[in-house]
């Protein structure tokens, strides 16, 4: 298939040199293949220029010369026109805001006021309206008014107070005959004359039942006196009294303590023996709960100092590492339950061997994980080294627990052959310290499978540009931290750290893969 010859005009972006005219010949089968699927014009033209741009960044990427910079302005010539759209956007809507508000609710010139001012004014609608229905009420008011009491009603004509008003004299002349009549009935019924009234009658059965009133109720009110004299004997106050003292002795002698059969003294001695008891009872109940505790703090050291917590971290580990591991083509073995080279040594939980893809294949990464707070940095790179030699690894990934790791424990640090790193599978910010560090492992596993001077030199600055990614996922993580303790006020900062956290990963995924691809190349030839 001849070479395709294609002409590409880089687009001129905001601040960007002048477009440079390229006229190249391509003979690649798979880029001719990706190019021929994509039809002639503006469309293949910018798939052009796209993978030149990547191929460049990927290239400079590979050499160590990541252009910072470049994404620095990149990144602020984003957020700026960002910046501008929406302050644009937020001007636009505050104006449509007030010109929608200032058309109903203008005081001079709004609709809402002016309808409003045309309802309440004294000549308005409302006005006339309430004018039109009391007007109406008060002419069927008088009509009514009119028809039965006015001057020429029926009712006037029949209660006219004149002597032609036969009705009205009636009716005098009736009541006070009836009125008389009463009156008449009634003192007659209250009158001692007359032996047949009420009054009589009343008087006659007093007299009849109990005699003569007065001599009677002076003799019983001697007797209820009597009753209530203290000076007799047997009278109703002084048995009252009587019972009263009788009572108050025994209550009084219920209630002292002088006496050990009263009640209050029973009381006492129960009450007593109750609080000995309670207090018998709460003292074994304390020295039961001292036990339990002691037992417990105990079971807790033990379990802190042995290997049960060792054992779940270094579960969580293997499981976080496999997906990690195998999407990369390698291999992991879990070998922490065997015994290496080293007799009745099992040092060394976790060994990863790079895949037959890699420029190292075959070579081996063994990892140590430790939930361990009596280890420093010192034992920590001494088992590292033996970790080493007992798994045949050439390099030692050891992961320390941030649940644990002391103050000497770094977050991540390359020593040697040894990289330290914290995880925990409780906290997702610690993954890319842990993928750091695989990567980081291969790279020197590389290195060391190596032996070409100019090759060499190319991995230190592999290794300056992994130590540059390992500053800018610490400055994330820093982002992160601040983020979150504002992120109702700052979740595009969030975003926007989420979004530099994935493109950091790709581009070093990215410089990986071509770091992988020039390796093979260098061997091939």
């Amino acid at each position: 298939m001849p070479p395709e010859v294609l002409e590409i005009e880089t687009p001129a972006w905001n601040s960007q040199p002048e477009p440079v005219i390229v006229t190249f010949a391509i003979n690649d089968p798979e880029v001719v293949q990706a190019l021929s699927e994509l039809p002639e014009g503006p469309v293949r033209t910018d798939f052009m220029a796209t993978a030149m741009k990547v191929g460049v960044l990927s290239l400079k990427l590979a050499r160590g010369t990541l252009d910072t910079e470049g994404m620095r302005r990149e990144g602020e010539r984003l957020m700026g026109s960002l910046a501008e759209r929406l302050s644009s956007w937020r001007e636009l809507l505050g104006e449509e805001v007030a010109n929608t508000l200032a058309h109903y609710f203008d005081p001079q010139s709004g609709t809402f006021t002016d309808r409003v001012h045309r309802l309440t004014r004294a000549d308005g609608e409302l006005a006339t309206v309430m004018q039109q229905q009391v007007q109406a009420g008060e002419s069927r008011l008088k009509e009514l008014f009119e028809r039965f009491i006015g001057e020429n009603s029926q009712i006037l004509r029949l209660l006219d107070p004149s002597e032609e008003n036969h009705l009205v004299k009636a009716l005098e002349s009736t009541l006070a005959g009836a009125v008389t009549e009463q009156n008449q009935a009634i003192l007659s019924q209250f009158s001692l004359d007359n032996r047949e009234s009420a009054l009589v009658r009343f008087l006659g059965e007093l007299s009849s039942r109990h005699g003569d009133l007065n001599q009677a109720l002076a003799q019983n009110m001697q007797a209820v006196v009597s009753e209530f004299s203290l000076d007799k004997e047997d009278s109703a106050l002084s048995r009252l009294v009587e019972r009263v003292e009788r009572s108050q002795r025994n209550v009084a002698s219920e209630l002292s303590l002088d006496n050990e059969s009263s009640a209050l003294s029973r009381m006492y001695r129960m009450l007593e023996d109750h609080q000995q008891n309670v207090t018998r009872s709460h003292d074994a109940l304390a020295a039961k709960l001292d036990a339990a505790v002691q037992v417990l703090q105990a079971k807790r050291e033990e379990a802190a100092k042995g290997t049960r917590h060792g054992v779940e971290f270094e579960a969580a580990l293997a499981a976080h590492l496999r997906p990690l591991v195998g999407s990369g083509g390698d291999i992991l073995h879990e070998v922490g339950a065997t015994t290496g080279v080293i007799s009745h040594c099992k040092v060394g939980d976790h060994v990863i061997v790079l895949g037959s893809d890699k420029v190292a294949a075959g070579a081996k990464i063994v990892i140590e994980a430790k939930e361990n707070a009596s280890y420093d940095l010192r034992k920590t790179l001494e088992e590292a080294d033996l970790a080493r030699r007992n798994r045949q690894a050439d390099l030692c990934i050891f992961v320390h627990s941030t649940k644990t790791a002391g103050a000497s424990i770094p977050r991540f640090q390359r020593l040697g052959k040894d990289i330290v790193v914290q995880w925990t599978a409780d906290d997702e910010s610690t993954d890319m310290w842990l993928q750091a560090a695989i990567m980081a492992a291969q790279a020197i596993c590389t290195q060391i499978n190596s032996h070409d001077k100019d090759e060499a030199a190319s991995f230190d600055k592999i290794d300056h540009a992994i130590e540059r990614i390992r500053r800018d996922i610490d400055g994330f993580e820093e982002i992160n931290t601040s983020a979150n303790t504002a992120r109702g006020a700052a979740e595009r900062i969030l975003s926007r750290a989420r979004r530099m956290k994935d493109s950091l990963e790709a581009q070093t995924d990215s410089v990986w893969e071509e770091f992988l691809k020039i390796k093979r190349g260098a061997h091939r030839s």
